[in-house]
């Protein structure tokens, strides 16, 4: 009698099995979650998705909200090899040191030989500073029309195929401040005192065109800012439009033409003008334009767009630029200084929190 309900319990046993075992891979597959491990920077896709870089795993996630991971990208990164910091020197034996007062003291007064103060050594030159071999973590990345990744990584722009292989790198002139795909190239917005654009091949990388001063390029480099100044983002027929400073207009320019017609757009706040914001320790916040709509928005904090018509808020305030209308219209929000604008869904702006995960912002 055992025997016979046994075998029924065994047949069931079986049959769950494989699926329980599915189900545990599933599990672990969508346990890796943005909205708890994630931090830095990420990357929008046009179909809303926004693509992490998985230091862990060294892969690039791909991230929908209400879908969850749609992929995960394996990527090989260039090593970086830094100088370690030299060792220090063994300090100086104590003792009378010889000077040449000293020396003409001793002999003018016959002090013994073994008593008198012994010349300083000469000291040996520090050996070179040993390399050592590292990981590149890129600080961005965009994807292109054929799914190949643009990086920027400790100072040089870093192509990797649709498999995630490297296949090239070239050196930057200066830290980037934004990048974005653009008509048959990458745009590359470095942070500079005053814009500094770069549009670069698809095929090769190399620069097709570039706008503002590149002599200041040298001076980013050696006393690096240490906030932004400037922002770039692009329109739904791929405009550039640059914001300078603490301005509140836009710099347009065509994404073939570049630099020869450069246009200027201004905006409008209750029938008004609004004046220039006080950008501050805080610096100008990430611009970003919104999937299909010839809308930008920008993000600030309350005390920098006090003096602009902005309404009285406890946290973040996003600035909604409608391109068609020359309109401006401020949102507040309750976020805290330290977000990170990184995406713009349907009626929620996404972004980055201060110590990981994500936070959502009602947009309209």
């Amino acid at each position: 009698m055992r025997l016979r309900l046994l075998i029924p319990l065994l047949a069931t046993l079986a049959l769950c099995g494989p699926v329980s075992l599915r189900a545990q891979a599933q599990a672990r597959a969508q346990a890796w979650d943005p909205a708890r491990a994630t931090g830095g920077w990420a990357f929008q896709e046009v179909d809303g998705s926004l693509v992490f870089f998985d230091p862990g795993t060294r892969s690039l996630r791909s991230w929908m909200k209400g879908s969850g991971l749609m992929s995960t990208l394996q990527v090989t990164l260039p090593e970086v090899r830094k100088a370690t910091p030299a060792s220090k020197p063994a300090p100086a034996t104590s003792g009378p040191i010889a000077t040449d007062y000293d020396a003409a003291g001793a002999l003018l007064y016959g002090i013994p030989r073994h008593q008198r103060p012994k010349p300083a050594a000469p000291k040996p030159a520090p050996p070179p500073a040993p390399e050592t071999a590292g990981d590149a973590v890129p600080e961005r990345w965009v994807i292109d029309s054929y799914s190949r990744t643009w990086m920027v990584c400790d100072g040089r722009l870093v192509i990797l195929n649709k498999d995630g292989q490297f296949e090239h790198a070239l050196s930057l002139p200066a830290p980037v401040e934004d990048m974005a795909v653009g008509r048959e190239g990458i745009l590359i917005l470095y942070r500079t005192l005053k814009p500094c654009l770069e549009k670069r091949d698809l095929r090769t990388g190399a620069v097709l065109w570039s706008y503002g001063d590149r002599a200041q390029l040298k001076d980013a480099t050696g006393q690096p800012l240490l906030v932004p100044l400037n922002r770039m983002a692009l329109g739904v027929d791929g405009t550039v439009y640059l914001a300078e400073g603490a301005s509140l207009a836009f710099t347009i320019l065509d994404p073939v033409k570049g630099p020869k017609e450069p246009g200027q757009t201004f905006f409008t706040c209750h029938d008004a003008i609004p004046g220039r914001a006080l950008l501050g320790r805080v610096g100008r916040g990430p611009m970003l334009s919104w999937a299909g709509r010839e809308v930008i928005f920008s993000v600030f904090a309350p005390s920098q767009v006090k003096s602009c018509g902005a309404p009285e808020s406890t946290g973040l305030v996003l600035a909604r630029f409608d391109l068609l209308n020359g309109a401006l219209e401020w949102i507040p929000t309750s976020l805290a200084e330290g977000h990170r604008l990184v995406g713009l869904l349907d009626h929620e702006a996404v972004f980055l929190a201060p110590g990981g995960g994500l936070a959502y912002a009602r947009i309209h």
